[in-house]
């Protein structure tokens, strides 16, 4: 194992960094609701998910793979989805939805590409 700096102080300085806005995030969504009502679920249900994709990312997967990626890019989708059903009919929403869509598409596209045919595996 590597016995750098960053392994050393780096990564518990990140791993709490992102333990802490994780649950300032989920402290946030609960607040959100009780508050608002209803009305502000699908922001609350956004930075959950957020949370939610930050820490796997951290803790299981890694920030450099493919799924992590389609993941983090499936925020926009959302963020764009609960905008519209919230009634917001802003071109942000639209550009959110369209192009968290365009690039899951690209991404999923780009790691099927790289990936070899079971045949020459």
């Amino acid at each position: 194992m590597s016995d750098s700096p960053y392994d050393r102080y780096g990564r518990p300085v990140v791993v709490g960094f992102v333990v802490v806005l994780a649950a300032l995030s989920v402290a946030s969504a609960y607040l959100r609701v009780s508050s608002a009502g209803l009305a502000a679920a699908g922001d609350a249900l956004v930075s959950l998910y957020i949370a939610a994709v930050v820490v796997w990312g951290t803790f299981r997967e890694g920030y450099d793979t493919t799924r992590f990626r389609i993941a983090l890019y499936g925020v926009l989708v959302l963020w764009g989805s609960a905008d519209l059903i919230a009634g917001a009919d802003a071109p942000l929403a639209y550009l959110f939805l369209v192009g968290g869509s365009l690039l899951i598409a690209w991404e999923s596209y780009s790691a099927r590409a790289e990936r070899k045919p079971v045949y020459e595996r």
